[in-house]
């Protein structure tokens, strides 16, 4: 099977070397170097490349002396050029009558070969010279490179590289703690549903302790009003069949929330009991699991980490810790049990709540206004003793509704035993001072009616501090309290931990993944300090900082590579597990391909790995900034002065009216537009700017060499 054609790159046949002919020509774009007494040895080379359907264009660089003419290879024609160069550095000329200049040229014909190594510089003088008689041009020259001393790079690389694997002490100022990661974390395990299912066990016995406890609150509200006061033991019993229910719906919503709150923690922990019977429970479903939108957020959370600084180690460690929290078998039920716990003493406090007391207080407050009353009533003129039988049996019959609520005890003996001595002896003390008050019968009379008033307001009054103290003896806000916790508990338990279980669990099996893949770059990363020597190179400029930036992005770029496959198995519904063989031996391969790239591409060029062309574009401009040199050469024109790559006797073969210009810069160098009438710049990937002259050799200097079959001149 044929190997495929690239049209891209442009090949190089050296036919100088014995091996330089040999080996498929794989791309559209060929450049020839040969000699120009050779050039006739080569000519079925040169036939066979003229064959070759896949070729476009050929460059041949003829490199020698001119005895008489210069033979160009006929087979050649219609597909390629000839650029003729001497031996030597050339010469300074002007391209035009002048003589020129002394001494040597600063291009060479190595940079002649850079140029033309660029697919569209090449395409441009193939199109220029293509133009010419005889399709033969001597090319001159000016080059400028913007690149990085090897040293200063390899010290950097160094750095970057310390920087990234810094633990302890050095790693103090980078290592702060993540919110990117911790932000991922957050957001994986929020919830979708914090509430029980309507209609189940556990959202009926919830809502059946919310309503008992708001129909005791209501029972309680009514008995300390007239109406407890006079339903003698039918409200109080009303009000305890209340508190009962209460406590009894209180029991059984504890029972149900603790045993649910116990089997979320064992579900989760141990997978038993399964999740369909903590549906059945009440327990909402949980939140789905987005596995491409965790890995994108582990991604992004991890580069952002290291292109602001994190090290290696750093990253692993809370990734891990992080992963380790979340896969923990923590249970919101353990450790918040007394959260709740007390629930059961308020509920059987609710059940059996403490006796309604009256003595000694509020019945001993009562005594000085029972004599008081009925010493007035006896009092009053016209009226005698019958005031006594009034007051008298009307204070019974108000601390006999008072006890009504009481147990019956010693107690009730004291407090109506009491209630008659003080109003009988009021009354009796009342009938010794008849008619004392006032000679009016009626007025005596309303006296009586005030008496009776005060009596009852008496008797309400003792009877609300009675029911208020019994209220506040029950323990029923305690219990409503209590309550909310557990279901403030089971709602926590639900959003925290259930709900996002699934996405939870996920997310601790993938920050585990990603923190031994870390682990396995760092310690690549630390097999290639151990290897490399320190140079003590010093830094300084701006340039130093453009290269440290692009060589920390290159490994930080080469990290997330390594853990490409981690996020892919992220992003699936497939089963995590760690591979830290496998992140090793890929962190191994990327560190010698990075290496290679550096030694043949250089640091300008995009290693494949790489997709953020930023650090470059502002190391480009740093090396390019304020380049004057660079800035001259494109503005040469036809007329300019630069190197002519032949032997300054060799210029009058040169027909210099019809030369033409190429230039070209590299894609990365940042200038403004260069008017200089010159056809439009190349740009170009590397790091040259530089400009070809291709002025034509004289017709009487040149033709075509024609080969006849076995004939070779």
């Amino acid at each position: 099977m044929a190997a495929p054609v690239t049209p891209d790159p442009v090949m190089t046949l050296d036919l100088r070397t014995p091996q330089g002919a040999d080996g498929p020509v794989l791309s559209s774009r060929v450049l020839v170097i040969d000699t120009t007494d050779a050039l006739a040895e080569h000519h079925a080379h040169f036939e066979r490349l003229a064959r070759l359907p896949q070729v476009t264009g050929v460059v041949l660089v003829a490199i020698g002396g001119i005895e008489t003419v210069l033979r160009t290879p006929s087979a050649l024609a219609g597909v390629g050029v000839t650029l003729w160069v001497t031996d030597g550095s050339g010469v300074p000329w002007e391209g035009g009558s002048q003589r020129p200049g002394a001494g040597g040229g600063e291009s060479t014909v190595d940079d002649l070969l850079v140029a033309l190594r660029f697919p569209k510089v090449f395409d441009r003088v193939v199109a220029e010279v293509g133009a010419m008689p005889h399709q033969a041009a001597s090319p001159g020259l000016a080059v400028d490179y913007a690149t990085v001393e090897p040293g200063m790079m390899r010290a950097l690389k160094l750095r970057a590289l310390r920087q990234l694997v810094a633990t302890g002490v050095a790693a103090r100022l980078h290592d702060r703690e993540s919110t990117e990661l911790t932000s991922v974390v957050r957001s994986a395990t929020e919830g979708d549903a914090t509430s029980v299912r309507e209609g189940s066990p556990l959202h009926e016995a919830m809502a059946r302790a919310h309503r008992e406890l708001t129909a005791a609150e209501r029972a309680i509200g009514r008995w300390r009003s007239w109406r407890g006061l006079v339903g003698l033991r039918k409200t109080h019993r009303v009000v305890l069949d209340r508190l009962s229910a209460a406590g009894d719906a209180l029991l059984r919503y504890h029972r149900v929330a603790r045993r649910a709150l116990e089997d979320v923690d064992s579900s989760l922990a141990d997978g038993y009991p399964p999740p369909s019977e903590l549906l059945e429970q009440g327990l909402p479903s949980p939140a789905p699991v987005n596995s491409e939108e965790m890995a994108d957020a582990v991604r992004k959370a991890v580069t952002t980490e290291l292109l602001g600084g994190r090290t290696l180690p750093g990253i692993a460690e809370q990734a891990r810790r992080l992963g380790n929290r979340l896969g923990a078998a923590r249970s919101l039920a353990v450790t918040e049990q007394d959260a709740a716990a007390d629930l059961q003493t308020w509920a059987r406090g609710l059940i059996a709540p403490p006796p309604v007391k009256v003595w000694p207080i509020p019945v001993t407050h009562l005594l000085p206004v029972m004599f008081l009353t009925s010493l007035l009533s006896t009092a009053l003129p016209g009226f005698g003793a019958w005031p006594m039988l009034l007051m008298v049996p009307l204070w019974t019959v108000l601390v006999a509704l008072l006890s009504a609520p009481c147990p019956a005890g010693a107690d009730l003996g004291l407090v109506f035993g009491a209630t008659v001595f003080t109003s009988v002896a009021g009354a009796a003390a009342g009938l010794r001072f008849p008619g004392g008050l006032s000679s009016d019968v009626l007025i005596g009379a309303g006296v009586l009616v005030v008496l009776v008033a005060v009596s009852l307001v008496s008797a309400w009054i003792a009877w609300r501090a009675v029911a208020g103290r019994w209220r506040d003896a029950v323990p029923l806000r305690q219990a409503q309290n209590a309550t909310k916790r557990l279901s403030d508990q089971v709602s926590r338990t639900i959003e925290q931990r259930w709900s996002p279980a699934d996405r939870s669990r996920r997310l601790a099996d993938s920050l585990l993944v990603v923190a031994a893949g870390v682990d396995a770059v760092a310690e690549v990363f630390g097999d290639v300090i151990s290897g490399v020597e320190d140079t003590g190179h010093t830094f300084g400029g701006d340039s130093s900082a453009g290269l440290a930036e692009v060589l920390h992005h290159d490994l930080v770029a080469i990290t997330l590579e390594v853990l490409r496959p981690s996020f892919d198995a992220i992003a699936s519904r497939m089963p995590l597990s760690a591979d830290a063989q496998r992140s090793s031996a890929r962190a191994k391969e990327l560190v010698a391909a990075y290496d290679d790239h550096l030694e043949q591409a250089g640091l300008r060029e995009l290693p494949a790995f790489v997709t953020d062309e930023g650090p470059r574009r502002r190391l480009a401009e740093t090396l390019w900034q304020g380049s004057a040199s660079s800035r001259r050469i494109l503005q040469l024109t036809e007329r300019s002065r630069m190197t002519q790559l032949c032997a300054a006797e060799d210029v009058r073969l040169l027909q210099a009216d019809n030369a033409r210009m190429v230039h070209f810069a590299s894609a990365d160098m940042d200038l403004p537009p260069v008017d200089a009438g010159c056809d439009e710049i190349i740009r170009t990937r590397g790091d040259a700017v530089g400009a070809v002259r291709l002025t034509p050799i004289l017709a009487r200097y040149v033709e075509r060499a024609v080969h006849a079959q076995g004939d070779q001149r």
